[in-house]
């Protein structure tokens, strides 16, 4: 009788896990093709309607990139439903005004939106919206949410490797869309110093400090990934400069930087090289407009001043000595705007409150220290061999072991022992930044 029974439901059962098996299944095959055709179409297109700007150029081709990965396959959900991730990535958004962005920029309204109005017909386009956020957000993190040439011409952000479609491919297979995130930020002890102090400024509701810390912590996302353990950073409008290691200050010191109408760029470079007693390679300008009017009236201008002239006549140059521009050392890092570090004859500019005194060059305080910490892994350069090269009137160029980090940045707003710190905007630029990010 048993036997009898079982045989009479069997069918009906198997019929049953068969439906069953239909409805849970992810799409058969002639979804998928029309979700791959769909993608396509979405993928082809130049322009879309809700991608525009060069920056947000830059994201759509990121997005193509996954979806080329991924074999134009739906990342976000089966074609009929929503997958798990898209919570996570909506929580994801909507915290990231903890990271001094605003969630809006990310159409987090219109994603939650969506996932609760899922229907079929619209899952190619709820996917590659998906994508896209994710993929802006990402970008937003690790470069910046506007270009740094946008506030500055001689501004510039530093190359970055980070792969975001290949981080999406990997957060959406290990189910880590938040924790990818979180790793997308700067992780530098400054950057989180600045994100400690914004969630403390955000709950005071203090519109204005905000603001400036937001800027700031955008600067930093122009900096490389990895800073290296060990690096120089100069803060233009703090004038200083610090030698960092595994983020902590080991020498600090004040300095001098550029004028507004010549103004220290930013940078990320290495020190390469130092130069003992250099002579100083006038540049075409300063020999137009402030040694030539000054030789014309003082015939004996350039022996006083223990400067030469080549032949061409065009080629100026400042011999080493106690009075050279450059002091008697410079530091040298190769780049187009040629800047470096160098010491200074005249040190009474380190005791002013403001010290944008200079061509663009920074003038270190104490360019001893600096000489003996940069060749601190070379022990044949005692701190006696050092002065000695300093003073010695010839030039000498010393090439480091290992290319040293540096940074040149502006930064007018940072976290020290706990508390938030400012400078002024000497080169007047977060008017500027400001106004680049409400119109970005």
């Amino acid at each position: 009788m048993i036997r009898c029974v079982s045989r009479l439901r069997v069918p009906g059962l198997l019929c049953a896990l068969a439906l069953m098996a239909s409805c849970s299944r992810g799409p058969n095959r002639h979804e998928e093709a029309q979700h791959q055709a769909g993608l396509k179409r979405a993928l082809d297109a130049k322009r879309p309607a809700s991608v525009g700007g060069p920056r947000a150029q830059k994201v759509w081709h990121e997005t193509r990139r996954f979806y080329d990965g991924n074999g134009l396959r739906l990342a976000w959900s089966d074609g009929r439903r929503p997958r798990p991730a898209v919570d996570d990535l909506v929580r994801a958004l909507r915290a990231a005004d903890r990271e001094g962005l605003d969630p809006a920029d990310y159409e987090t309204q219109h994603l939650e939106a969506a996932r609760q109005s899922f229907d079929r017909e619209h899952a190619v386009d709820f996917d590659v919206r998906c994508t896209y956020a994710y993929l802006h957000y990402a970008w937003d993190l690790t470069h910046g949410s506007i270009d740094p040439e946008k506030v500055a011409p001689q501004w510039h952000a530093a190359p970055h490797g980070a792969d975001l479609a290949g981080t999406l491919e990997s957060a959406l297979d290990g189910g880590g869309i938040e924790r990818s995130i979180e790793r997308l930020a700067p992780h530098s002890p400054q950057y989180q110093g600045l994100k400690h102090q914004l969630a403390m400024y955000q709950a005071k509701n203090e519109a204005a400090t905000v603001d400036k810390i937001v800027m700031n912590m955008d600067r930093w996302r122009w900096l490389p990934d990895d800073l290296s353990a060990q690096y120089v950073i100069v803060n233009i409008p703090a004038f200083r400069l610090d030698a960092l290691e595994n983020g902590r200050s080991v020498l600090s010191m004040r300095v001098v930087t550029g004028k507004k109408d010549n103004p220290t760029p930013v940078l990320a470079d290495e020190i390469t090289s130092i130069v003992f007693s250099p002579y100083w390679n006038i540049p075409p300008d300063i020999v137009q407009k402030e040694i030539l009017p000054k030789l014309e009236a003082d015939p004996d201008y350039l022996e006083r001043n223990n400067m030469e002239v080549d032949e061409s006549g065009e080629h100026y140059r400042q011999r080493p000595g106690s009075g050279n521009s450059l002091g008697k050392v410079k530091f040298v890092f190769p780049n187009h705007f040629n800047v470096y570090l160098h010491g200074t004859p005249s040190a009474s500019l380190f005791k002013r409150v403001e010290r944008d005194f200079s061509h663009g060059c920074v003038r270190l305080e104490r360019p001893l220290e600096l000489a003996k910490y940069v060749l601190r892994d070379q022990p044949e350069w005692t701190e006696e061999r050092i002065v000695a090269a300093m003073d010695s009137g010839t030039e000498r160029v010393v090439k480091l072991k290992q290319p040293l980090p540096i940074y040149l940045v502006y930064f007018t707003a940072w976290e020290e022992d706990g508390v938030l710190r400012t400078a002024p905007d000497v080169y007047g630029l977060d008017r500027r930044h400001t106004a680049m990010a409400e119109g970005a």
